[in-house]
């Protein structure tokens, strides 16, 4: 071959290998309250995702278990909850086994399957009496209205006096009977309107942790009721 031949083309460009993805950073997921469930979809317990270390950690119950603790062999699983952090459903899979205690079930090779902006699963109809007190307004007084859906990222409220979207509004709740009201910031992100009412959809702001746990009891109870699982 000439120099010609041999200079004269251009070089094969060497290909590189794809480059993967990196996995999802799972300890954003840490701490969340989730539904978990077989394959099949039937509902096993709910609980909290502690202990998150790569991908296993530790499911401690916050209600019932219809799962026998004797398992030959770690069960596939699917969690469903919702995360404060990413303001999103997140869905994973992974397999349980139990532990030593009994209020706690290690959870193993888990795995975002999802992540959605979607929340309509984790909202709950609901039809409770309450009150607020908007914010930004200095000397507002406080007016009746009532929760007429619910989840562990906002609330949808009916009332009789009309609101803005950015309105910051105090919610007074009982969410608990016997105990007492809960007080709760939350943001209006759109107005609905109504020949008599208006319908406030609301992101909560600041919930803490004994408001987003009363929370999350209320909407998997409304959840296994509706099921027929009680």
């Amino acid at each position: 071959m000439g120099l010609f031949g041999l200079f004269g083309k251009k070089a094969a460009k060497a290909e590189m290998p794809p480059i993967e993805p990196d996995p999802p950073f799972l300890e954003d997921y840490a701490g969340i309250r989730a539904e978990v469930t077989d394959l099949e979809g039937q509902l096993l317990f709910t609980a909290k995702l502690l202990g998150l270390e790569e991908d296993h950690g530790d499911l401690h119950l916050l209600s019932g278990s219809s799962l026998p603790r004797e398992l030959e062999e770690p069960l596939p699983v699917r969690l469903r909850g919702f995360s404060i952090r990413k303001s999103k459903a997140a869905y994973l899979e992974g397999i349980i086994r139990p532990s030593e205690d009994e209020g706690i079930w290690h959870v193993e090779k888990l795995a975002l399957s999802k992540l959605e902006n979607d929340r309509s699963y984790f909202r709950m109809d609901v039809a409770m009496d309450a009150s607020l007190t908007p914010v930004s307004r200095p000397g507002a007084e406080e007016e009746p209205c009532k929760l007429v859906d619910l989840s562990v990222g906002g609330v949808r409220i009916a009332s009789s006096r009309q609101h803005q979207v950015g309105d910051r509004l105090l919610l007074s709740v009982d969410l608990t009977p016997g105990k007492a009201p809960s007080t709760i910031l939350c943001q209006i992100l759109r107005v609905i309107g109504q020949e008599q009412d208006y319908e406030y959809g609301c992101r909560f702001i600041e919930l803490n942790d004994a408001d987003e746990d009363r929370i999350v009891q209320i909407m998997f109870a409304l959840q296994r009721k509706q099921s027929g699982r009680l």
